[in-house]
């Protein structure tokens, strides 16, 4: 061999090398970027994971309040309702007291029915209001309750003949039906029929 022969294997060798230390590098550098992308993939699951744990803490809270919300609601929704009341209480008291020192029954019956009245007012502040069953009045199922029938030469069949307990209603919704009598024809209109 000549030295040119040698000296190009001398070159063919270190490119050999060059070849394989390039190759090892390049193969240390996509270690490296995977090692660094399972550390990024790990920090931002890692990320997720706080943030989950943070919504889990937050909801968990709001459920607790809006639990301790429902129960002082239900415990003191009838705060205002009871003042009300009160002031009504107050009334009667003052006028069961007057009963002591009085021979007249009248202030007595007049203080009674301003009481009711009082109480009625203080019960429509909150959406309660008296259904009408008057004399006369299309008997009406859905807000009146038939206890009786009678026969009446005064009003036509199907009407209200006398109310035997008031009924009340919340806002829209039925709290007690109006307790009727509800007049039926006569055994003389039935019998010209």
């Amino acid at each position: 061999m000549n030295t040119e022969d040698r000296e190009e294997n001398k070159d063919d060798s270190e490119i050999e090398i060059n070849v394989n230390q390039t190759q090892e590098e390049a193969e240390d550098s996509q270690e490296e970027i995977e090692s660094l992308e399972r550390n990024e993939e790990g920090n931002e699951l890692e990320e997720l994971n706080k943030k989950y744990l943070r919504l889990a803490a937050d909801f968990e809270n709001y459920k607790k309040r809006m639990s301790k919300d429902r129960a002082d609601s239900i415990a003191y929704g009838n705060e205002e309702l009871i003042k009300e009341f009160l002031n009504v209480l107050d009334n009667l008291e003052r006028a069961l007291e007057h009963t002591k020192h009085q021979e007249d029954v009248k202030p007595i019956i007049d203080g009674v029915k301003l009481v009711q009245k009082q109480f009625m007012s203080s019960l429509e502040k909150f959406g309660v209001k008296a259904i009408d069953a008057s004399k006369g009045k299309e008997f009406d199922p859905m807000f009146h309750q038939a206890v009786e029938h009678a026969e009446s030469k005064e009003i036509g069949p199907g009407l209200v003949l006398t109310e035997m307990l008031p009924g009340y209603t919340l806002k829209e919704r039925l709290l007690r039906p109006a307790l009727v009598v509800v007049s039926k024809n006569t055994k003389e209109n039935s019998e010209d029929e």
